[in-house]
């Protein structure tokens, strides 16, 4: 269109203008309409475009007119000179511009990379996203990260990450190795080296964030090894200490019991089996912990619900107290609303922490259990006034196996606040806790109001 329509409409509007313009202008202005020309189109084009110029300036504007002789040796050298001049220039521009279309393009792919890099450093995206977002990048219609398998199998590339359909799997040519385990597959078949190395360079990014995976992978397995194994050993320390205790004390009650030869007064009978009793309760209780504790983490807790009264479960705990329950005081509104919750749990948090309580607060001063409403929640408040908890304490409170004070036979392997904290979740309730006023430690237990029965 160009040659045919536009190029020969501007030399004939030129025509009208040949008394005023002379050779040099006409010549400048084609020149012009040549690089203009140059600038979108292929050089053989720019070309054609140049001698076409070249012809309508020596037939319409150089003597003798309409002829394509040339009388003037001058004119004959300025017309040599502008058809030189239009295809070296054109030459240049069209180098230009495909060198600035080029460095476009470098640009636009260093800046792919590197947001690439950038993803994979902050972890932002996935490989599936990565590989859908990369693959307009590369006008690619698929792309995918594939595992290596021997090539005697017959099925030796292994999609791991994006798709690929069964014609680009089959193309052995489409592959990109990364390594001796991983390779891109892509399609259609990159054939342009340069492509072929920016995709490869694209690979290693993914490498990178495959390797990383893995090692994520390794450290949380073995973060989950480390952890197993604390519990073991917290486990086997605590009840090697705990088990000790209560089976030589009973023990050595039942035979002293059995020893013929020592007779015993019927108060030392009896001292000896009601020392015998309480260590049997002790292993009862250690073991009642444990079997919660493995329940817990077992996830095989089926709740009872259903509405509980807080005085119910309340004097359901003190009744199954241990510790004297003389040195406790209760203050309950008497129109508080039920719990929804399982109520033999409910008493077993309750229980543990009043003897938790009771275990170090001071003989002449009360634990008090205290309940109100508060918005939609019911909080139950047991109060001790013993020595409390120091900062370092309070983030271990509820941590399995962590005992507070000292190690006696009394205190138990150290489950009774994260069984109270499971038992309590379950319920979709919160534990936390609170500094007592002039000392001690206040456990809150927040529970949802009971519905309607």
């Amino acid at each position: 269109m160009v040659l045919v329509l536009i190029i020969p409409l501007i030399n004939l509007i030129l025509t009208r203008f040949r008394h005023s313009f002379n050779l040099t202008t006409d010549t400048l202005v084609l020149l012009i309409i040549t690089l203009m020309v140059a600038i979108k189109s292929p050089i053989w084009l720019t070309t054609v475009c140049a001698l076409e110029n070249f012809l309508f300036l020596n037939y319409l504007f150089t003597p003798p007119f309409h002829t394509l002789l040339i009388s003037n040796k001058n004119d004959l050298l300025a017309l040599l000179i502008f058809l030189v001049i239009s295809i070296t220039a054109s030459l240049i521009l069209r180098k230009l511009e495909l060198r600035t279309t080029k460095l476009k393009q470098l640009s636009k792919e260093g800046l792919f990379l590197s947001s690439l890099a950038e993803s994979i450093i902050r972890g932002h995206n996935s490989i599936d996203e990565i590989l859908s977002n990369s693959k307009g990048t590369f006008g690619l219609s698929e792309l995918a990260v594939v595992r290596n398998f021997p090539a005697t199998d017959a099925n030796h590339l292994h999609v791991i990450y994006g798709s690929i359909s069964q014609l680009a799997r089959e193309a052995e040519t489409s592959k990109i190795d990364l390594n001796a385990e991983y390779s891109l597959l892509a399609y259609p078949v990159i054939t342009d080296s340069e492509l072929r190395s920016l995709v490869t360079t694209f690979g290693s990014q993914i490498l990178i964030l495959l390797e990383r995976q893995l090692l994520e992978e390794n450290e949380r397995e073995l973060s989950d090894i480390r952890q197993a194994d604390q519990m073991r050993v917290a486990l086997l320390n605590a009840v090697s200490h705990d088990l000790r205790g209560p089976l030589a004390s009973s023990k050595a009650a039942i035979s002293s019991l059995l020893n013929n030869q020592v007779v015993w007064t019927h108060e030392d009978q009896e001292e000896l089996l009601n020392s015998a009793n309480h260590s049997l309760d002790q292993l009862n209780h250690l073991i009642e912990n444990l079997l919660d504790m493995s329940r817990l983490e077992a996830g095989t807790i089926f709740l009872n619900w259903r509405n509980v009264g807080v005085e119910d479960a309340v004097s359901g705990a003190i009744k199954s107290l241990k510790s004297p329950t003389n040195s406790i005081e209760i203050n309950i509104d008497s129109e508080l609303p039920p719990i929804k919750g399982d109520p033999i749990l409910l008493e077993r948090v309750i229980g543990n922490l009043l003897e938790n309580a009771l275990r170090f607060n001071p003989k002449d001063k009360a634990v008090t259990i205290a309940a109100a409403q508060v918005g939609n929640l019911i909080e139950i408040r047991i109060i001790d006034h013993g020595p409390g908890l120091s900062k370092k304490d309070t983030s271990k409170l509820f941590t399995p196996f962590q005992r507070f004070g000292d190690r006696d036979n009394s205190t138990g392997v150290g489950l009774g606040l994260a069984i109270v904290k499971g038992f309590t979740e379950l319920m979709n309730g919160q534990v936390s806790m609170e500094a007592t006023f002039q000392g001690g430690l206040t456990m809150v237990l927040s529970f949802p109001i009971g519905g309607e029965a």
